[in-house]
């Protein structure tokens, strides 16, 4: 994988884009004769936004990463910071230029976001406690967006959009826990006021395992609400790896919690090709 394309971290931009064109079907009820310009557009400008941030954020996070992650792109010297800087600029204004094509709801949607995820990346060491549930609110966003793009949700899995945006946004915030803690020894040393999960590693690993396991019986409802046996199937394996990450090593749960999410989406699609 080339440098550039590393810095993207298309092992999230693309899952994480795909969920987003995945709402807008549930949102459309399935429907989408005639829909799929806006949607495919939309997924696109998201995916370049998303992969702007990412670039931008190990612009940001140069220090620490030169200790926790010292084989990237940047920390390893494979390329410079400036032209990383331009690389994720440029992503960041290909998507907000790209966004308005898909209509102005969408586009006035992906700027807010845009701006929450810069701002994450300019302050994201400086957030504390609220780093976190910022991240899971991030994540979370592609729904509010799906909606901007979609309008009301309608069809039969309408009521899911109500419970999958709270799973990922507990799930989102557990999983960014586990990645500080793994992050700790690249994070700026205490001082006289460290940051809470360097107080106390022990009771975030607690809060991130409960988190997990809370947001992952939520996954129990769309069986109610619309989803049909090949959701069901797929997402009790979502829910083991969920309740597997507790006992493993902190890098081990990382791996695990991000399975479960691979799956739930799995889980989602082929339950609407499937079903129908």
């Amino acid at each position: 994988m080339t440098p550039l394309l590393r810095l993207c971290r298309p092992w999230y931009t693309m899952p994480m884009s795909g969920a987003y064109l995945l709402t807008v079907v549930y949102a459309e009820g399935g429907n989408m004769a005639g829909r799929w310009t806006g949607a495919l557009v939309s997924t696109a400008a998201l995916g370049l936004v998303l992969a702007g941030a990412y670039v931008l954020n190990d612009v940001f996070d140069l220090a620490a990463d030169r200790v926790n992650a010292p084989e990237r792109p940047l920390p390893s010297g494979r390329i410079g910071r400036r032209p990383a800087a331009a690389w994720g600029v440029g992503l960041v204004a290909a998507g907000l230029a790209l966004s308005p094509v898909a209509g102005a709801n969408f586009a006035a949607a992906l700027s807010l976001v845009t701006a929450g995820l810069v701002a994450y990346d300019v302050y994201s060491k400086r957030l504390g406690a609220w780093k976190q549930p910022v991240v899971a609110g991030l994540f979370a966003s592609i729904y509010p967006m799906a909606a901007a793009e979609a309008g009301w949700p309608e069809g039969p899995r309408a009521a899911t959009l109500i419970v999958f945006p709270v799973w990922l946004f507990l799930t989102s915030m557990g999983y960014e826990i586990l990645k500080d803690l793994r992050d700790l020894p690249g994070d700026p040393p205490p001082g006289p006021r460290p940051a809470p999960l360097q107080r106390n590693p022990a009771a975030w690993r607690r809060t991130s395992s409960i988190l997990i396991v809370a947001g992952s019986l939520l996954l129990i409802l769309p069986a109610f609400l619309g989803c049909r046996w090949p959701y069901i199937a797929i997402a009790s394996l979502a829910m083991t790896a969920a309740w597997l990450s507790p006992v493993l090593p902190v890098r081990r749960a990382i791996n695990v919690v991000y399975a479960e999410c691979m799956l739930v989406g799995v889980a989602a699609l082929v339950d609407v090709v499937a079903m129908g």
